[in-house]
């Protein structure tokens, strides 16, 4: 994790750095759109729609962090996942055009079919996306623990006072005894979970271009 200049850890540095990240991702893609006024085909609105929860999501988080509240910005780096999974589950589909068609009509998602036959579940796209990017599956899993109720949720509120060995359980929806370097791997995750998406919904709006200027 890049750290900022300061010596200890700067919450603040680090969320205006995923803020920052977002802004650019959310600035309106001319080249990928067209002219004002032109037909946009229904898969492109879902990767408008990815950008759309992509900055959702991030401007959520940075908000529950500043708060306190671990168990609930923890629970959105499975969500921020989620969506760089479904953008990557596009590259797979045999007719991407019917594809959009079908996600358009509110059709579920994970009854789409990659070329090999497999249905685009979640268990498929997070091992699948795992052989390119080494370690995203063990980050959807530990995602998913502060998703479901889980030991997780135990862990996060447990704390002691110095010298004893007395375990005590913060009730509080909110951690706001914590310091700010008790965010750190939770800042971090959702980091990585957003450029990761950042970067998939970008080689989409590339590739989808590049096909326009080839038809």
């Amino acid at each position: 994790m890049v750290q900022s200049p300061s010596s200890s850890f700067d919450l603040e540095y680090h969320l205006r750095e995923i803020e920052r990240l977002v802004a650019a991702l959310s600035l309106r893609p001319d080249a990928y759109l067209g002219a004002q006024g032109a037909a946009i085909p229904d898969i492109e609105w879902y990767a408008l729609a990815a950008i759309k929860k992509t900055a959702s999501l991030s401007h959520a988080f940075c908000t529950l962090v500043r708060a306190k509240n671990t168990l609930a910005a923890a629970a959105l780096v499975r969500l921020q996942l989620d969506t760089a999974m479904r953008m990557f589950g596009l590259t797979q589909v045999e007719d991407i055009e019917t594809a959009g068609t079908w996600l358009m009509n509110d059709n579920s998602y994970r009854k789409l079919k990659a070329r090999t036959g497999e249905a685009l579940s979640d268990t498929f796209l997070h091992r699948k996306l795992d052989e390119k990017y080494p370690g995203l599956s063990e980050a959807y899993e530990a995602a998913s623990g502060y998703v479901h109720l889980s030991g997780q949720h135990i862990k996060t509120g447990l704390w002691s006072q110095e010298g004893s060995s007395i375990l005590f359980f913060d009730l509080k929806g909110t951690d706001d005894a914590r310091p700010d370097e008790w965010f750190a791997d939770i800042i971090d995750a959702f980091d990585q979970a957003t450029k990761l998406t950042a970067e998939l919904i970008a080689e989409f709006r590339l590739t989808r271009t590049q096909h326009r200027a080839t038809n």
